[in-house]
């Protein structure tokens, strides 16, 4: 799943919720819940592509956390947090790759858990990405422009 669906899916918890107790842990186990359904992959061995995929992603999570935390300025604080916790577990994929954690305890299992729920990533997966991003949005334009009850 790309960086900026498991971030998205960690602001709409945030909103949804509006509880940090709920919304942080759900937005954890979030990231593995979405790398169980179709999405695409990129090619980490065309490096040139890949660091300007995650150029991408990068920009792209920001961009829309940003946009989520002036458009809910009363959960700033959760929305951020819960967007980065939703992403965090792909934050250790550079390190697998470059061997660095290869030593820490524990790592080696984590790694193999995360690549083992992999298994629906497919070349046609971004239909299913795309399909997810647009709803989440349909989500939280409703939220935003929901009239106040009362």
């Amino acid at each position: 799943m790309t960086g900026t669906n498991h971030a998205i899916t960690g602001i709409a918890l945030a909103v949804a919720i509006k509880r940090p107790e709920i919304a942080l842990p759900l937005a954890l186990l979030s990231h593995f819940l979405l790398d169980m359904t179709p999405h695409s992959g990129v090619d980490v061995n065309k490096k040139k592509t890949f660091r300007w995929y995650l150029i991408a992603e990068a920009v792209c999570m920001v961009a829309i956390t940003v946009v989520a935390m002036f458009a809910f300025p009363d959960m700033w604080l959760l929305i951020g947090s819960c967007a980065v916790i939703a992403f965090l577990p792909d934050i250790l994929w550079p390190f697998q790759l470059n061997g660095s954690l290869a030593n820490v305890k524990g790592f080696k299992q984590f790694y193999a858990f995360h690549q083992s729920i992999q298994w629906s990533e497919t070349k046609r997966g971004f239909v299913f990405e795309a399909l997810y991003l647009f709803v989440i949005i349909v989500f939280l334009c409703n939220e935003y422009f929901k009239a106040p009850i009362g």
